[in-house]
């Protein structure tokens, strides 16, 4: 009997234990909720309003979109995420994951790459990235994808191999630039302290 709830106690231990970190590894890295403009306009005002009604929440401005990275000749498909470095919230997670680099480096122009990203494109601190996002530009030649060019500052790893080799991170501002829009297109990131009631701060976002 000692034995037998000694076993059940322990393979419960380490199954609370591994749920625990599984949850909070997938809601760091995602937001608990993201309002999009959807073609309105999302003015400071609404921000400052959110801010008065819920105090107790975390909002960050961002821009995510499709787009590609090359360097020396090899290309990847990845997701360029656009966040406000002038938040300090906005760079926890960051801070929290970063592998190599500087955190005060990352300033216009340059760029934060997950790690496997770096290994598969043999990618090092300091070296240059060319992206190409969905947006296109018109040119003498027909439509162009736009793409600039970005310092890599800072290497992030999660531990999640599909969040690390697929995210390409910049900021707000570069990221704007580069798929066309304009500040008022720009999205919302909530994080809450208690995520399980995303869905009631939703309907109350959505009134």
């Amino acid at each position: 009997i000692t034995l037998g709830v000694a076993v059940l106690i322990i393979v419960m231990s380490v199954m609370n234990g591994f749920k625990n970190d599984l949850t909070k590894k997938i809601l760091g890295l995602n937001p608990h909720v993201i309002i999009e403009s959807n073609s309105f306009k999302i003015e400071n005002e609404f921000i400052e309003k959110l801010k008065k009604k819920f105090q107790n929440i975390n909002i960050s401005k961002t821009y995510s979109g499709e787009g590609i990275v090359v360097n020396n000749g090899n290309a990847k498909g990845i997701i360029i995420k656009g966040v406000d470095t002038n938040n300090k919230e906005s760079l926890g997670f960051l801070e929290q994951n970063i592998s190599k680099g500087d955190l005060s480096k990352f300033q216009k122009n340059t760029a934060f790459i997950g790690v496997e990203l770096a290994f598969n494109l043999d990618i090092e601190i300091g070296d240059k990235i060319n992206l190409m996002s969905s947006a296109f530009v018109t040119t003498p030649f027909g439509g162009l994808p736009k793409q600039e060019t970005f310092t890599v500052t800072g290497i992030f790893n999660t531990g999640f191999y599909e969040f690390d080799q697929n995210f390409v991170f910049l900021n707000l501002s570069d990221a704007l630039s580069i798929f066309d829009k304009e500040e008022h297109d720009q999205n919302l990131e909530i994080y809450l302290s208690n995520p399980i009631k995303a869905d009631s701060y939703k309907n109350q976002i959505q009134k």
